[in-house]
């Protein structure tokens, strides 16, 4: 194997730093019934479709606000119906999504403005907007639905699961995982997504000790293969692509873990050797990806590698920082909930 360099850095040879171990799977509910999500409320159905659905309180038409006396645009609080509506709106978020975590006050100012035919990105209607979103959370029982489930093939995701995605928690396995599989299936037959215990199996038992987690996998069909890498705290990701023979490590802290290309290849070649693909057998070259976006904290890793998952699957440049992970949290976790990849 010949291991070289990229953007400047020279090759992966030399000592290898020393590695941690995982620090340990999560219960991840594979094979788990998950129940049923709870039932709409019958009172927040009621009040979308008889509030929310007008135009205004008058029968000719959306209803405007009283003029300003002191000239200028119309920023008067919200009047009682628009409270009404805000609160049936975010009854339905909170069905939808289970808490309000992937919700922000541009949406509902949005949708308040398609029903009401207003506008309501003002100031002071948006600030009272957001007031009424954390009133709202405050209510028992609003800020999030134990009971809340998102089932997606074997994969089964709590609260607690998607509570990862909030703010500057850790993503868990059960949200890398899925995540993985409908990158996957974005692409049909284009990528494959190793499970994120793989690599602390290899690593720990050798290729014997994996050698199953691809008996109905083609690895070598595939143009892409991901293998995000998570080891003690943090997680980054190896991408191979195939046809190339290139094995490239990402990042977003940008440390160089010499020793996990150097497994990856050995992999590749003892599965070139079960599956009798010799013409794999050789040729495979490992590089270190350092002009990627950074991480400033030490909490978005998890979010950088899907995203990086995402990207090289839809075969889109990377075109996010660290100042779009809240946003990108947001996504994902709306992604997970539809199951299904916003692309």
């Amino acid at each position: 194997m010949e291991l070289g360099g990229d953007s400047g850095v020279g090759g992966l040879l030399g000592t290898p730093p020393g590695l941690g171990g995982d620090a340990g799977p999560l219960p991840n509910g594979f094979g788990a019934g998950a129940p049923p999500s709870p039932p709409v409320n019958a009172k927040a159905a009621i009040l979308i479709s008889n509030v929310c659905s007008m135009g205004g309180a008058g029968e000719g038409g959306p209803r405007s606000d009283p003029p300003n006396p002191r000239g200028g645009p119309q920023t008067s609080p919200l009047r009682e119906e628009h409270v009404t509506c805000v609160q049936s709106i975010l009854d339905e978020f909170l069905q939808n999504y289970g808490s309000l975590i992937p919700v922000s006050a541009d949406e509902v100012v949005e949708k308040l403005e398609d029903i009401f035919q207003q506008e309501f990105s003002t100031p002071q209607r948006r600030g009272s907007v957001q007031q009424l979103m954390q009133s709202y959370q405050r209510l028992p029982g609003n800020a999030l639905l134990r009971g809340f489930r998102v089932s997606y093939k074997r994969h089964v995701l709590t609260m607690d699961d998607l509570q990862t995605l909030y703010g500057p928690n850790w993503l868990n396995d059960q949200v890398m995982n899925m995540y993985g599989d409908l990158v996957m299936d974005a692409v049909p037959d284009k990528v494959h997504f190793f499970n994120s215990f793989f690599y602390d199996k290899l690593r720990t038992r050798g290729y014997e000790g994996v050698q199953r987690w691809t008996k109905n996998v083609d690895i070598f069909g595939k143009e892409l293969l991901l293998i995000p890498i998570h080891l003690e705290v943090h997680w980054s990701l190896v991408a191979v692509d195939v046809a190339r023979r290139r094995i490239t490590y990402f990042d977003s802290q940008r440390t160089l873990n010499r020793r996990c290309p150097k497994h990856i290849c050995r992999y590749l070649q003892a599965e070139a050797d079960k599956k009798e693909r010799p013409d794999f057998r050789e040729g495979w070259r490992g590089a270190f990806k350092m002009n990627v976006a950074r991480q400033n904290n030490d909490s978005d890793c998890g979010a950088f590698v899907l995203q990086y998952c995402k990207f090289l699957a839809l075969g889109r440049p990377f075109s996010f920082t660290q100042q779009d992970m809240p946003q990108l949290r947001r996504l994902m976790y709306k992604e997970l909930c539809h199951c299904k990849l916003s692309l």
